[in-house]
């Protein structure tokens, strides 16, 4: 029962973290960059998702000791920071590859 729970809350967790993020990109309208961010979004979905399960595994397989050492509140926020780091890093690279640059970065001043 904790695992589907878990995995809801780390998923939760990599999409939120997601959704302030601005992109630019000359010629480009800003629904079309929120479109290309979220298919972006889309395509990291499936890599976000099994790093969630497998965080899971790890929780569920090694939680007794995690919760005897005092250590679960930690585990469990590093789990969600490396699912996040996972997404932020796959959606950055596509947005890139895509020719969008984060909003105020040197790029976008030119």
């Amino acid at each position: 029962m904790l695992r589907p729970r878990f995995i809801a809350c780390l998923a939760a967790a990599a999409l939120a973290g997601c959704a302030g993020q601005s992109w630019t990109k000359p010629g480009v309208e800003p629904d079309q960059m929120h479109a290309d961010y979220r298919e972006c979004v889309r395509l990291a979905q499936p890599a976000v998702d099994r790093d969630a399960r497998i965080e899971s595994d790890i929780m569920s397989t090694r939680g007794d000791d995690y919760r005897r050492s005092g250590t679960m509140l930690t585990r469990r926020e590093t789990a969600d920071a490396r699912v996040q780091g996972r997404q932020d890093d796959i959606v950055d690279a596509c947005m890139r590859s895509r020719g969008y640059s984060p909003a105020g970065s040197v790029a976008d001043a030119k």
